[in-house]
């Protein structure tokens, strides 16, 4: 019997022998995985419960701001906290783009809203009367001048909410967004 080496083998029998090789590196590997023992229960560790383009929010980063959300509002659902923390995160991403700082998200998002919304919003003398004379008999004979300052503010947070929700309406059109489920929680 004659032994060759491999630098005496033409190159295609070279390029064949790495295959063959491989391929039997490939079934005792699959042989190992097959006879490794599993646990008697799987466990999923960290599912996706949803994305915004390529950003996925897994299952615990929806239960860590669910746990948080239910300390400030105590009857919110799984499914208005899904949908709250989808908006927060596509301003945080729109706020990061801008290349905006802050000490905090929260910082970052407020900043963001001041910038792209709240900047456009005014109220006139017309509207804080008209909300007042609607409003007369809660203010129990409270003056005008004593409230003005309340009602102003009032009036632009419902207006900086109302552009807000198109605003957000608008990137999220812009946006790839996929609800996989809704953790019952």
């Amino acid at each position: 019997m004659r032994f060759i080496s491999a630098l005496d083998m033409p190159f295609d029998n070279i390029k064949k022998l790495k295959d063959f090789f491989i391929r039997i590196l490939l079934s005792m590997t699959g042989i190992f995985i097959l006879f490794t023992p599993l646990p008697l229960h799987a466990e999923l560790i960290n599912t996706v419960v949803a994305f915004i383009d390529d950003q996925a929010i897994t299952l615990r980063d929806f239960e860590d701001y669910y746990t948080i959300a239910k300390k400030f509002h105590t009857d919110i659902t799984p499914e208005k906290a899904l949908e709250t923390l989808i908006n927060r995160l596509i301003l945080l991403r729109e706020a990061r783009r801008l290349k905006l700082k802050g000490s905090t998200e929260d910082d970052i998002i407020n900043t963001y809203i001041d910038i792209k919304v709240r900047a456009f919003v005014r109220v006139s003398e017309e509207e804080i009367n008209r909300f007042y004379e609607a409003n007369k008999e809660k203010m129990k004979d409270v003056p005008l001048q004593d409230v003005r300052q309340q009602i102003e503010n009032l009036l632009i947070e419902k207006k900086v909410n109302n552009l807000l929700k198109i605003h957000l309406r608008k990137l999220k059109e812009k946006s790839y967004i996929k609800i996989n489920r809704i953790p019952e929680l």
